[in-house]
């Protein structure tokens, strides 16, 4: 069921008639385009079950060739690796929309990690992955940078402040020098606290906590299986759209954390997209 426009969101749209396949339209009173009931998935031929159901697979640790596999075999539906990854890169802007509309109370304390991964076109095809994440196990930001530096760890936290809106009050990093400067963008409000896999122990609030990066070490777990179909990522722009979509699907599909919830279903995302 439609409830806003398909372009701007608004609610302000009519009925305008149907299509030869007898799908109703509708027309926009405020940005004035057109636009019918299947939504995000108008002029698709693929039935929106099928596409759903491969980005759902292939946002676990199968390959786009596994993903065609599976399709057919279970749903009976002859499709290629190459309609798949164009899927993905199609819905991957309407996916990232659920973090705006369904927002994640992020905690006050982050957690800072670097990883290597493959990228092609990088410095010795080698790349570094950045992760942000909170003390429930929350991914906030990631970055896919060429260098391992101070300047690539400014743009991550940069992009975890933006996102939550607020400042953290504690940052747990590994030894790495450049963690040092980068905290420095949160100026003197920031407790910096460089402890990898032994815990260290922290007064907050006339309490002490053990904290090291054990946490984000898990979550860098799961991005290496995930990681390690793809065989390498041919640039930048795809390895930071990959990495955004596996964030996503981390975020609001799989249990982590202490809690073990799942945040939404699978199927509510269409309707979560398509709504104001």
């Amino acid at each position: 069921m439609i409830d806003c426009c398909t372009y701007c969101s608004s609610s302000n749209f009519v009925q305008n008639g149907h299509d030869n396949k007898s799908i109703q339209r509708y027309k926009c009173k405020d940005c004035k385009r057109r636009f019918c009931e299947k939504g995000i998935f108008a002029r698709m031929r693929t039935p929106k079950n099928i596409i759903m159901n491969a980005l759902y697979l292939r946002s676990y640790t199968l390959s786009l060739r596994d993903v065609k596999r599976v399709i057919k075999k279970l749903k009976f539906y002859k499709t290629t690796h190459v309609s798949v990854y164009n899927w993905i890169m199609k819905f991957y802007p309407k996916l990232s929309e659920i973090e705006k509309k369904k927002l994640i109370n992020f905690t006050d304390i982050w957690h800072v990690d670097e990883k290597f991964i493959r990228v092609r076109k990088s410095k010795d095809d080698f790349a570094y992955l950045w992760v942000v994440s909170d003390s429930d196990s929350n991914i906030i930001a990631v970055h896919v940078s060429n260098g391992r530096d101070a300047e690539s760890a400014k743009i991550v936290l940069r992009k975890a402040r933006e996102r939550t809106g607020f400042n953290p009050r504690v940052i747990v990093t590994d030894g790495l020098q450049g963690y040092k400067s980068a905290t420095k963008i949160f100026r003197r409000n920031v407790k910096h606290v460089v402890a990898h896999f032994e815990k260290k122990g922290v007064v907050i609030d006339k309490r002490i906590l053990l904290l090291s990066n054990n946490k984000i070490e898990r979550i860098n777990g799961f991005f290496a299986l995930w990681l390690h179909v793809c065989r390498g990522l041919k640039s930048f722009k795809t390895a930071n759209i990959w990495i955004d979509f596996f964030a996503m699907h981390y975020n609001y599909l799989m249990p982590h954390g202490e809690k073990e919830e799942v945040k939404i279903e699978w199927e509510q995302i269409p309707m979560i997209i398509q709504s104001r």
